[in-house]
């Protein structure tokens, strides 16, 4: 699974993850951690949680700049993409539309 887990419910879906035995990559919208946050220990111990980010240090904070950036970049090295949802008005939906990515309308 690659993802940014930046909003709310993916936010909640990555600490549910953490709990499992699935490799996780966690795409930052900004530089990586000076610190790594306790929770992750675990999985990285575990060699199954890999993070990693298009962005150096210097970017200390995510923007909508960077989250359009870091959704480009996971559509960029992923094989296979699964979308569950898109806003119609929200960055994914413009980084969708300005890619070779195809929608399957279901």
């Amino acid at each position: 699974m690659v993802s940014g887990f930046h909003s709310k419910i993916e936010k909640d879906v990555f600490h549910y993850l953490l709990k499992g035995t699935q490799p996780i990559i966690l795409v930052l919208a900004r530089g990586l951690y000076k610190r790594i946050p306790v929770e992750f220990q675990k999985p990285l111990n575990e060699s199954r949680l890999l993070i990693i980010s298009p962005f150096d240090k210097t970017i200390t904070r995510a923007s909508s700049h960077t989250a359009y950036i870091r959704n480009k970049f996971i559509l960029e090295i992923s094989d296979d993409v699964t979308i569950p949802y898109i806003s119609k008005d929200g960055l994914l939906s413009k980084v969708i539309i300005g890619s070779t990515f195809q929608r399957l309308d279901c």
